[in-house]
């Protein structure tokens, strides 16, 4: 190798030590699973929500399921939980647009989403499409699951969907806070190059 080859090589490595790769995303659940989850929650809401409508009347009598503990009691929901913003459709139109937005983009612009991330947010996708159309087509969402062992608002699949996916965010979220904690990743030290020797100068 010749004197100028090898400038030519020290010159230049820094350059392609800069230069990376660029990274692809890792996702633990592939789309195809991601996007069967979503059906799945999307086409039983509505199914459900299909079959409550044809088999009860709004505000009328329940149906009960396990005794006076769990019943099925059809109602419209112009609002939201707790009878929040009873006249907030639009509102909640909008709410429930950008969230689908912000939930694809999520998952599948981060670098690395794993297996219960990914599902979470598929969950918390398929419920917010399935209100959204409901929202959309009818003016108000179908409810019809009656817990009264609780203090607790009428809901249905696709609502059961949205609160799942956010808790196991919540889940995740501890859990890889306390692995942190456990096991901090410390980078390992670099140790300083050694400057070159110079040779000392021979007087004749």
């Amino acid at each position: 190798m010749s004197m100028e080859d090898s400038v030519q090589k020290v010159a230049t490595a820094p350059l392609r030590e800069q230069v990376q790769p660029e990274a692809h995303p890792v996702r633990a659940l592939r789309p195809v699973y991601f996007y069967l989850i979503v059906s799945i929650v999307f086409f039983s809401d509505q199914l459900s929500k299909h079959w409550v409508q044809t088999h009860l009347i709004p505000e009328g009598p329940s149906r009960p399921i396990f005794g006076s503990a769990f019943l099925l009691t059809l109602t419209h929901n112009t609002g939201g939980a707790w009878g929040l913003l009873p006249r907030g459709n639009p509102l909640f139109i909008v709410f429930a647009i950008v969230a689908a937005i912000t939930l694809l983009y999520a998952y599948h612009r981060m670098l690395h989403v794993d297996l219960l991330v990914g599902t979470s947010f598929a969950l918390a996708l398929g419920g917010a499409l399935g209100n959204l159309t409901d929202r959309l087509s009818l003016g108000y969402v179908v409810d019809f699951f009656d817990v009264r062992i609780i203090q607790w608002p009428i809901f249905n699949i696709a609502d059961s969907a949205i609160t799942l996916g956010i808790t196991l965010l919540i889940i995740h979220f501890f859990v890889s806070l306390w692995n942190e904690k456990a096991h901090p990743h410390t980078p390992p030290a670099v140790e300083p190059a050694e400057a070159p020797c110079s040779e000392p100068m021979q007087t004749e």
